[in-house]
């Protein structure tokens, strides 16, 4: 299937059918499956099962279908969707590790199509050896060469024009999927600049970092049909184009409260359905077969708690009848942390307000150089206190195999009156500090408590500050040391490794690509899902979406998730 856009009539009568299902028409007949959640992962599942027609999908959606939100559609308003009525705006608790500061909630998309509506926009794919890991976990079949042809699948790449100055490999693309991804336009002169800096300071040039090398300095992909500048999402990738199909149904403004249980029998629970509250506050029920938790990963750890699965103990507390005892889930949140930076140029470029963005992936090694390298390994070395020893391993391993670990997100900005500015943002894509997520109550519409723990492992902190000292040496590298004029943030005094660990503290914020709370691994090493997805203890309820994955991507993460789904539709189909 081709990348389509779809029609402004295609876009009515689909509308027209999803209102129908929000204001309370009559309920839809018990489905094959259960769908909870309309985001990335859940409308990628949706689609593929609903292509045999004899499969009856339902999909409860917790906000509405988006139509006409040029916040979604409009590339150029990245994060205008935050903390609007298409964000749940979940909360989040104080960063005792980093100052005891409480940051902005965190953005999630309540939205037909999920956080594909309102995310960076950025579609790039991780590394070979951190998707290999997740089968050394246990996880039979989850390695590169089953979730890179997945990635190819979801994916529809349109080359840039054939005078582009941008470099690509068109083999690391797949080009016939649901999702359109370009890059934004050409490139400005002070990318050579930049690429040759970092070549110059001990990187490397990457014509294309989608094919399994995630490593070096390459321009970015993002989700975008390059015709007319509109972001692609889940739902006008998977959905808008396929909502004629009769057994595709989708009810919208659905918050899930709880999985209804026909049987609770020890290890072999046997869900019947699933309780949610519609836009009006009225409670009602959805029954279906097969029920797949697609809420994300701060929003169906929490469905799992309600409806008792997960730590026995702390459900017993709340006043939760426990179903499965299964104390991972909540637990294993990561989330990759980024630190901004930024230096005044010495001339106003015509670039425009948005201009393409480069990413530089390297190996702790690479990042932190010969003269941090004991540091780095001495506290690599110390077990970190919640992290479980399978996956302690495997992020060794990860180090060991030189595998890329700090991202620096680049870009140009030039604002209305004044220079350019050169913004880096250094990122730890492996934390080692695993934070969580809760609920509080038993109440449905209560938001959970997430704990992030930034910085409780001190190797975190450290490969953070060796993150900006790293970019403050490529900003002084010819030639793009030329373009520069002063630092702004940091001080240009703030250059040791300690001046930089305060620094972060002090000005660290999230990344946006939470994975883990659901954890697909061993049950023995705090596993949620087996291989097949399917919730230990339980006969028929599954999670697909981003809390199962074990461990990041060197990537931001839409495109993992969309191969992710995709190789997911694969096993549920077989």
């Amino acid at each position: 299937m081709l990348a389509f856009t779809p029609s402004f009539a295609a876009l009515v009568a689909a509308a027209a059918a999803l209102v129908g299902y929000a204001q309370g028409a009559a309920a839809p007949a018990p489905a094959d499956y259960l769908i909870v959640g309309g985001g990335t992962a859940g409308l990628v599942l949706a689609n593929r099962l609903s292509e045999d027609p004899k499969v009856h999908v339902l999909v409860l959606e917790g906000g509405g279908d988006g139509l006409g939100n040029v916040n979604i559609s409009d590339f150029r308003r990245v994060g205008a969707a935050w903390g609007t009525d298409i964000d749940w705006q979940f909360p989040t608790q104080p960063l005792k590790y980093a100052n005891n500061r409480t940051l902005t909630p965190g953005p999630r998309g309540k939205v037909l199509g999920g956080s594909s509506a309102i995310n960076g926009d950025v579609f790039d794919r991780g590394d070979a050896r951190e998707y290999d890991q997740w089968e050394v976990l246990g996880n039979t079949g989850w390695n590169f060469n089953s979730l890179f042809p997945a990635g190819q699948k979801s994916e529809h790449f349109y080359p840039p024009p054939a005078d582009s100055d941008i470099e690509y490999v068109l083999s690391h693309h797949g080009t016939t999927g649901n999702v359109a991804t370009s890059y934004s336009r050409n490139a400005p002169p002070i990318h050579d600049a930049i690429i040759s800096s970092v070549a110059n300071s001990g990187g490397f040039k990457s014509s294309d970092l989608e094919g399994g090398n995630a490593t070096g300095i390459a321009h970015v992909t993002n989700a975008r049909l390059p015709s007319n500048d509109t972001r692609a999402t889940s739902a006008t990738a998977y959905y808008f184009p396929y909502s004629y199909r009769p057994n595709f149904q989708v009810i919208l403004h659905a918050t899930a409260t709880r999985i209804l249980w026909s049987s609770t029998d020890e290890e072999n629970a046997v869900a019947s359905g699933i309780e949610y509250v519609d836009q009006s506050g009225v409670t009602r029920t959805a029954s279906g077969k097969t029920v797949v938790l697609s809420a994300g990963t701060w929003g169906s750890p929490p469905i799992l708690e309600r409806s008792g699965v997960g730590n026995a103990t702390y459900l017993s507390s709340l006043g939760i009848k426990s179903v499965v005892d299964l104390p991972g889930v909540g637990e294993n949140l990561s989330e990759q942390t980024l630190v901004p930076m930024q230096w005044q140029l010495n001339s106003s470029l015509p670039l425009g307000d948005v201009t393409p963005f480069l990413l530089n992936v390297e190996s702790v090694q690479t990042t932190v150089g010969p003269a941090n390298l004991a540091t780095a390994e001495s506290l690599l070395n110390a077990p970190p206190p919640n992290l479980s020893p399978a996956l302690y391993d495997a992020h060794k391993r990860l180090y060991q195999n030189h595998t890329t670990w700090v991202e620096d997100y680049i870009a140009v900005s030039t604002p209305a009156e004044g220079p350019s500015v050169l913004v880096m943002y250094p990122v730890n894509l492996h934390p080692l500090s695993k934070g969580s997520v809760h609920i509080v109550s038993s109440n449905g519409l209560e938001y959970p408590k997430i704990e992030y723990n930034f910085f409780q492992n001190p190797f975190d902190l450290f490969l953070m500050a060796a993150g900006c000292a790293r970019a403050q040496k490529i900003a002084s590298t010819p030639p793009l040391s030329d373009w520069i004029v002063a630092p702004i943030a940091p001080a240009a005094n703030v250059n040791t490794i300690d001046a930089l660990q305060d620094y972060v503290r002090s000005n660290a914020a999230y990344t946006n690509h939470i994975i883990g709370t659901a954890l697909m691994a061993p049950r023995q090493d705090g596993g949620v899902v087996d291989p097949h997805l399917k919730v230990y203890g339980t006969k028929n309820v599954y999670v697909v979406d981003a809390s199962v994955i074990p461990i990041e991507p060197a990537a931001h993460l839409q495109g993992t998730v969309y191969a992710f789904a995709e190789h997911a539709a694969t096993l549920f189909k077989q």
